[in-house]
């Protein structure tokens, strides 16, 4: 390997490391930081606000942790993009508060692998000068941006998946009320049965299940349910069941009314879906297609013209 393929090797795999350190340290997660903001509150619950603290009394000793204690960070909410990571996250399947960690290291050793493969490729085909630098970038930004495109589609198919699904959970929900179950213990069997078919819905419905058995309401549990999942059909139905709940009418006639509209809905969307079908067609055809077939036509014709031009006549 030539000299300045390996400075260029050791120069970038020293910057991945010290762009990790400064992630770890200062970067979006901040963990350090977090850990100096818990026991920063720690110390606040247990002595109290520090600066309404005498720093000249008892020992030198609880003046210096009184010291430290008064410039520990203040507790501080989480940004929107990290929220909104978070949120992603959790659409896509992954919940936990260790999610949004593991996809920033995720993404880190991504982008330093991808940027290593491609310097190694190019070496490996002979590439020279400014053309191994150049893969090199580009596999910084393909390791770069792979992470967040492969959760945001998987949080875009596993929403459509659960909307799919939801017409025949509400099915299912109308036969074990009708058979005399009430609603929380409805959606917990139902829950666990889509859950154990490994269906997305059925473990959402099982959150549902155990925050309406933790105190929550049907409202404020189908509410998060719908903000996890982002499906716009949960909306109307928490509304409706709220409703119901509220003015003691028959669960079951809703649950019914609810699933037929949302089977009528999903049709809607199908025959717009095949509707826009031919138009999305039209730019394939037209750039790969269409001068394919041309060239099979026209293609021996311009063969045949090309060698009676360029035939030379018998004398």
């Amino acid at each position: 390997m030539p000299a300045i393929y390996a400075s260029l090797t050791v120069f970038f795999l020293f910057g991945a490391i010290s762009v990790a350190i400064y992630a770890a340290i200062y970067g979006i997660n901040r963990p350090f930081d977090e850990r100096i903001t818990e026991i920063g509150v720690k110390m606040r619950v247990a002595y109290g606000n520090p600066a309404n603290v005498d720093m000249d009394s008892d020992s030198y000793t609880r003046s210096l942790f009184r010291w430290v204690a008064k410039r520990l960070p203040e507790p501080a909410a989480n940004t929107p993009e990290r929220e909104k990571l978070a949120q992603t996250l959790v659409r896509a399947g992954f919940p936990g508060s260790r999610a949004v960690r593991i996809f920033h290291f995720t993404r880190l050793s991504s982008t330093a692998g991808t940027a290593l493969l491609a310097l190694v490729v190019a070496i490996a085909f002979g590439f020279h000068g400014v053309k191994p630098l150049m893969f090199m970038l580009m596999g910084l930004g393909v390791g770069a941006f792979a992470p967040g495109y492969y959760v945001g589609r998987k949080a875009k198919n596993r929403q459509q998946l659960i909307a799919s699904q939801l017409s025949d959970v509400l099915d299912l929900l109308v036969v074990c009320v009708e058979a005399g179950l009430g609603l929380s213990e409805a959606i917990k069997v139902v829950g666990s049965e889509t859950q154990r078919q490994n269906q997305a819905i059925g473990t959402e419905l099982s959150i549902v299940s155990a925050e309406l058995a933790s105190g929550n309401s049907l409202g404020q549990a189908l509410k998060s349910f719908a903000d996890r999942t982002a499906v716009d059909d949960i909306k109307p139905l928490a509304a409706t069941l709220v409703q119901s709940e509220k003015l003691g009418a028959s669960i079951g006639p809703a649950l019914r009314s609810i699933s037929d509209s949302m089977r009528s809905t999903r049709r809607l969307r199908a025959e717009e879906a095949a509707a826009k079908t031919t138009v999305k067609i039209l730019f394939p055809l037209v750039l790969f297609i269409l001068p394919a077939m041309m060239s099979v036509i026209v293609g021996p014709a311009m063969i045949q013209i090309m060698r009676a031009l360029t035939s030379v006549p018998k004398p």
